[in-house]
């Protein structure tokens, strides 16, 4: 077995940690009146698993950044080896993120229809996606300041630009930063932003080809495309998940307990691809998406209040995990090489990281996005303490289910 591969010989960690992420969950539900109140919120909502798969989907791609940080620290690239199954499940989640939000803005553009508006479709999302990312930046540029001794170790127009790439949303790949070699590293997913603002850019264009035969025209486009770029066809899968959804064809009869393993079947058929971003992967995803969709919890999992919180902080964990497991893992390797932890080692500090990841996102999704989600609502008092300001419906975690 080779080295890269030997803390991700099993499965058996992401399990276990899972389950500290759902400990942490229930805690921070226990502490919290804030966050009861937004999963009360949510309660009877129609497409309440969904949020349920947004926790999971996080934290998987938190999993996929434990196998290539293991790999970039112990041969100098990033990447996770022949930790499959991790970088599976993070390049599935990622998948999933991006049919959820084809299947709620393409739901929106049904409903709305002419009277679709541009500009408060675009003040939602800078109100949703940027304060965050922002504050996402600017952490990994503390982390940078930190490692580069808080001094300026390039021209200050050199630093501006590489700062701009930071700044992007991903359309420019971020780099190196105040000279720090590999920074980007700090932060890896800004890439998907990218793929996420293009569709929102495009969705006023797309709107015009929502019925009849310009939608199946604007599909076989998708299609084309898609064959040489997958991760497009997973905005057509929600797209289409939402014309099922209005036409009647998904009324909650795959929610069933006893259809929680067929559900799961296709999600176990697509993991074991070698490269997840293909069309018969993102196919099989596709049908897993469909079941949850449909009210499929797994049992129950994806209902969870745990799971539910974790699919509220989402957006945070997402953008803060790669800056707690970068900062972590350097100060671990700077102490004790990786290569040389033995898995239980390496999986305890994985364990720590996952811990303040949590955390740290469920402060930042109360006082950064939340305020913005829902201006105008008190976030440092509940609404039991503010009688005068009542609990109005929570939006979910990435996207409103009814998106605004």
């Amino acid at each position: 077995m080779s080295p890269a591969a030997f803390p991700f010989a099993t499965p058996l960690p992401w399990a276990l940690l899972m389950a500290l992420c759902f400990a942490i969950a229930a805690a921070i539900l226990a502490a919290s009146a804030f966050y009861r109140e937004r999963l009360a919120e949510q309660a009877g909502q129609r497409f309440q698993t969904l949020d349920g798969l947004r926790g999971f989907a996080a934290l998987a791609v938190f999993f996929a950044h434990c196998a290539t940080n293991y790999g970039y620290w112990t041969t100098g690239r990033w990447d996770g080896g022949a930790a499959h199954f991790y970088g599976a499940i993070g390049a599935a989640a990622v998948s999933l993120f991006m049919m959820i939000t084809g299947f709620l803005f393409w739901t929106r553009v049904l409903r709305e229809g002419e009277a679709l508006s541009t500009a408060k479709l675009y003040r939602s999302r800078i109100r949703r996606l940027v304060p965050m990312y922002l504050v996402s930046v600017a952490l990994s540029a503390l982390v940078v300041a930190v490692l580069t001794g808080f001094t300026l170790q390039t021209g200050l127009i050199q630093f501006l630009r590489d700062l701009r790439a930071w700044l992007s949303f991903g359309f420019i790949q971020n780099g190196d930063l105040n000279g720090l070699p590999d920074a980007r590293y700090i932060n890896a997913v800004y890439w998907t932003l990218a793929l996420e603002w293009s569709f929102y850019a495009a969705l006023p264009l797309l709107a015009q080809f929502r019925r009849g035969w310009r939608f199946w025209l604007l599909c076989a486009v998708t299609v084309y495309f898609g064959l040489r770029s997958p991760l497009w066809l997973c905005f057509l899968f929600g797209a289409l998940a939402a014309l099922a959804i209005e036409r009647g064809l998904l009324t909650g009869r795959l929610a069933a307990p006893w259809l929680a393993p067929v559900a799961l079947v296709p999600l176990v058929l697509a993991l074991p691809f070698e490269e997840i971003y293909a069309v018969w992967p993102l196919a099989l995803l596709a049908v897993f998406f469909v079941f949850v969709l449909d009210g499929q919890s797994l049992l129950g999992l994806l209902r969870c209040a745990p799971a539910r919180l974790l699919g509220a902080v989402s957006y945070s964990v997402y953008l803060v995990h790669c800056i707690v497991l970068y900062s972590v893992m350097r100060a671990v390797n700077a102490v004790t090489p990786l290569g040389s932890l033995a898995p239980l080692e390496f999986w305890s500090w994985a364990a720590l990281a996952v811990s303040l990841a949590v955390g740290l996102s469920a402060i930042t999704y109360r006082y950064v996005e939340y305020p913005f989600i829902a201006p105008g609502r008190k976030v440092w008092k509940t609404s039991k303490e503010n009688p005068e300001n009542p609990p109005s419906p929570s939006p979910s975690s990435w996207d409103p289910v009814s998106p605004r």
